[in-house]
């Protein structure tokens, strides 16, 4: 886009959307092992 805030928004979102990422992966994994242990 061509607003005023996008350069700001360009170097900040690539990073935070990967950490995000990241985080939802750990959670869920950690979510996985949980349940799988409790099952067992």
């Amino acid at each position: 886009g061509d607003t005023v805030g996008d350069p700001f928004k360009d170097t900040s979102g690539p990073s935070l959307n990967i950490l995000i990422k990241l985080m939802s992966m750990v959670s869920i994994v950690m979510a996985g092992l949980t349940v799988a242990f409790s099952i067992l």
